[in-house]
């Protein structure tokens, strides 16, 4: 059994700590101290019910707005955190992680790059262990804290370390506590191209705006929103996406493709399977009921704008990538395109193709 701590105590955080914590790990949660009212029913009872494609309850060991009691004597620690999330807690956390730690960030999003020259530029010189993965395990809503309602669960998850010579390493020390199996990907860079939220969830909500501000969001998301004009738009972007891929000698499957293997689905067309997944489209209403939603929040700067920093850097044209980032921004009130991490924050600017890759590789 492991010491572990999960950092965010978000849909995904709660269903990770109470999944674990049934397992007879010992878990502590952390949440940030401006969100930490949220849970303060959870505080008390310190017990998580998974209900729905997962039954279990799991009691957390404790749940905490202090960083360094969160962190200290932690065999592991998940970054279950929104990305706009990751670096505010990784600056909290930073002063008391220890040597020999593994820190996973759950999904990734590139964080692995912006966390490693963060802790270089401030002089952190500590042996720990980053491991990304691509997105969460669970398909999952808070019902309220402590209450999730599990939708379903990936079939595997893909994961790497930076750098990549240690992610066979990095995962074996992980295995035993991830609730689903783990599969290697080449590097961190392909990881955040793994996650493919970035092509189903951005242009879905940009092109759904008038309907999610008219109808507060009555509509299902998936099985409403992306019709057949939104999932042309989600193909042309896939296109790009892969072609960054291609670039950096990852070969990536299109997000149709993804969807089929992780959850075992069928179709001829991203739209067909995109229906056929009972996991996103039999929940009735669900779309997002506001446009400053975590779907443009995080993963238009946190996904889009690093995939499009890389492909300028590349010399590959991103036109519908682009497009769907100002257009959020617009919508948003928000430069999109300054506020996510670009090739400098990525520690990339001064780099090469052959460098980036033997950064990442070790």
């Amino acid at each position: 059994m492991k010491k572990i701590c999960i950092l965010g105590a978000g849909n995904g955080g709660q269903a990770l700590a109470g999944h674990l914590a049934s397992l007879g790990h010992e878990i502590v949660l952390f949440e940030h101290p401006e969100f930490i009212r949220n849970v303060e029913k959870l505080k008390l009872t310190k017990q998580i019910k998974l209900s729905g494609y997962l039954e279990l309850t799991g009691e957390i060991d404790r749940l905490t707005s202090d960083p360094g009691k969160a962190v200290q004597g932690a065999d592991i620690i998940y970054f279950a955190a929104p990305a706009f999330a990751q670096r505010p807690i990784l600056e909290m956390v930073a002063p008391y992680l220890e040597s020999g730690q593994t820190i996973v960030l759950i999904p990734g999003n590139f964080g692995s790059l912006t966390f490693s020259k963060w802790l270089n530029d401030n002089d952190y010189d500590i042996d720990i262990s980053i491991i990304e993965t691509d997105t969460l395990p669970y398909a999952c809503r808070i019902v309220e804290p402590g209450n999730i309602d599990i939708w379903g669960m990936k079939e595997y998850i893909s994961a790497a370390a930076l750098p990549s010579t240690s992610t066979e390493k990095s995962l074996e020390v992980i295995s035993a506590t991830f609730p689903v199996p783990l599969v290697k990907a080449p590097n961190v860079i392909a990881i955040g191209l793994y996650n493919t939220n970035m092509i189903l969830h951005c242009p879905t909500m940009v092109m759904n705006a008038g309907r999610i501000e008219t109808s507060n969001g009555n509509f299902s998301f998936y099985k409403d929103g992306m019709s057949p004009s939104v999932c042309k738009v989600m193909e042309e972007m896939d296109r790009e996406r892969i072609a960054v891929g291609k670039a950096l000698g990852i070969e990536l499957l299109s997000t149709e493709d993804d969807m089929k293997q992780i959850y075992g689905l069928e179709g001829t067309s991203l739209r067909e399977v995109i229906l056929n997944n009972p996991v996103y489209c039999d929940h009735g209403m669900d779309a997002p009921k506001k446009l400053l939603h975590r779907y443009l929040e995080e993963d238009v700067p946190f996904l889009l704008v690093p995939v499009s920093s890389m492909a300028d850097k590349l010399g590959i044209p991103t036109p519908a990538i682009n497009n769907i980032i100002y257009l959020a921004g617009v919508i948003n009130g928000t430069d999109y395109f300054r506020r996510g991490p670009g090739i400098e924050d990525l520690g990339f600017r001064e780099l090469n193709i052959d460098e980036m890759i033997k950064r990442v590789n070790g």
